[in-house]
């Protein structure tokens, strides 16, 4: 049966180096990557993008992409002013990635500003699942932060499972004090989370899954995916352990830009339709497995097939 999905968060300009010295561009931003592997893992679903462009000819090129992977985009704003961020990419041998930004006051930094421009009060539909993460929040000041969150609680109040993914970047927060707040505050307002060990260990001296499975219980998370690097992911469902599943390599590992994001999406499309945890799991492994084969985070659908349905 189909379901909402609402995907909030920035998409960027992505240039990473090709063939020949060439520099390749394409689109994309986690929430983004998340709503694309989401609508492409089941085509059935209603998936929106919420956020903010710009009116130049490469926001033009953006929304069109957008809407060519089936995301529906009549709840992005408009800036007069602002244009995309942009973000490169630089690969090793092993194709794990480094990061360059240019994304300081971007269109999308102002999309609840862009939003409320007629009043705080205004209400998006109704969705079954709204995901946003820790990048969404680090890019807006402190008082975006608090409307997108007050949002965020409307939307839950209204019946839509809240998913938020920390996916914590040192250089969008001040230090990791203001990043603590913000990501607790944001875990009191989801139902489903996606914690990284590493980054509870870095932000909350978590040295445990049992630290983390007690922050996010009195957090007061019903389902979350904890993701601990070589050992794999424990599940936790009702605040107890569901299932482990062991971590499982890529043939080949090109690059590894989007592998959460693509687990992630595919994950809370498959949830939504009613599969279970464990299931949803397999399946999110897998779509993460074919996307770190290829470059860029959103991999061309004529060079993988991404419905594993």
């Amino acid at each position: 049966m189909s379901k909402s999905l609402l995907f909030i968060g920035e998409c960027m300009m992505e240039l990473r180096k090709g063939k020949a010295g060439k520099l390749d561009y394409s689109f994309a931003g986690d929430a983004y990557n998340s709503a694309v592997y989401a609508k492409r893992w089941c085509t059935q679903h209603q998936v929106f993008f919420f956020s903010a462009r710009g009116k130049d000819q490469f926001s033009e090129m953006m929304q069109l992409r957008w809407q060519n992977e089936g995301i529906d985009t009549t709840l992005v704003e408009v800036s007069e002013h602002r244009v995309p961020g942009i973000y490169a990419i630089a690969t090793d041998s092993e194709g794990e990635r480094q990061f360059s930004y240019w994304r300081n006051n971007s269109a999308a930094t102002e999309m609840m500003t862009l939003l409320e421009r007629n009043g705080p009060d205004y209400e998006f539909p109704d969705f079954d699942c709204v995901f946003f993460s820790g990048i969404s929040l680090g890019i807006l000041s402190d008082d975006c932060r608090h409307r997108l969150l007050n949002l965020i609680r409307r939307l839950r109040k209204r019946g839509a499972k809240i998913a938020f993914d920390p996916n914590y970047r040192k250089s969008l927060w001040r230090n990791e004090e203001e990043a603590r707040t913000w990501i607790m505050r944001a875990y009191e307002c989801c139902n489903i989370a996606f914690p990284g060990l590493e980054e509870h260990q870095q932000l909350f001296a978590h040295e445990s899954l049992d630290e983390v499975q007690r922050c996010l219980v009195n957090q007061g998370v019903g389902e979350f995916l904890v993701k601990a690097g070589g050992e794999g992911i424990f599940a936790f469902a009702n605040g107890e352990v569901f299932c482990h599943k062991p971590f499982q390599a890529a043939a080949k590992q090109v690059d590894t830009t989007a592998a959460g994001d693509s687990f992630s999406g595919t994950y809370l499309a498959a949830r939504m339709e009613g599969i279970a945890l464990d299931r949803a799991i397999d399946m999110g492994a897998s779509v993460a497995r074919i996307v770190v084969q290829h470059e860029g985070a959103i991999v061309n659908v004529e060079n993988a097939s991404l419905s594993l349905a």
